[in-house]
């Protein structure tokens, strides 16, 4: 097994090992459901004659509150999202459909802690923090062939197989989460509001800049 398959395993095992943790933490709690839409922009630092500018995607999310109703919640959520990706250079950036090489399918998990302010009898403000990992996988795009021309002399499988070893590579796979929301409520089941994210790259303290940093404005229900 190489070393990408290797990472994305230990990481997906430690997700699934923080969530049983947090969730036998508070089994005797009750828990609030979240569904979120927020239009993401991923940051992209590169020069725009090499790959595409910023891009927007719609991720969907789904999470957690519990304990429901306190000051201090633990709000796990899962996001899934597509891009296309192209390698250049010694990196994976954002592509144009015409100029894609791979199809990336990622899941954004989420794990802040969370502060819930209550400054009025309908009006709640959230705050939160904590670790998010954003595992994916490439895989060649609808209508490009392995055989295709890629980057420097190799093949579009060459480059999609780099561009999975540069998505678990280092701390490329890992961010910080912050955010905050406000929600009003509707009624005692429902509260729903706007939320704003940022994603923070961990690779930016080994000296990186905020490529693929992530900035989140959107809907966010709780129920």
């Amino acid at each position: 097994m190489n070393s990408t398959g290797k990472n994305m395993k230990k990481i997906l095992l430690f997700c699934f090992i923080l969530s049983l943790f947090c969730i036998s933490a508070f089994a005797d709690k009750p828990l609030d459901f979240t569904v979120t839409f927020e239009p993401t922009l991923i940051i992209n630092t590169d020069n725009p004659k090499n790959s595409a500018p910023a891009p927007i995607v719609y991720p969907l999310s789904f999470g957690i509150v519990f304990p429901k109703e306190t000051f201090i919640s633990f709000q796990p959520r899962i996001s899934f999202f597509t891009n296309y990706y192209l390698w250049n250079k010694n990196g994976a950036y954002p592509a144009e459909i015409e100029n894609r090489t791979a199809t990336a399918f990622s899941f954004l998990l989420d794990f802040p802690a969370a502060l819930t302010f209550n400054p009025a009898e309908k009006h709640f403000i959230d705050a939160g923090i904590g670790p998010s990992i954003l595992a994916r996988f490439a895989v060649l795009s609808h209508s490009v062939h392995g055989s295709d021309a890629g980057y420097n002399g190799n093949t579009a499988s060459d480059d999609v197989s780099e561009i999975n070893r540069y998505f678990w590579k280092d701390a490329n796979f890992l961010f910080i989460d912050t955010y905050c929301a406000y929600l009003y409520k509707f009624t005692e089941q429902l509260k729903a509001g706007l939320e704003l994210k940022f994603y923070i790259p961990c690779s930016i303290f080994s000296g990186n800049d905020l490529n693929s940093a992530m900035i989140s404005l959107g809907i966010k229900a709780r129920f």
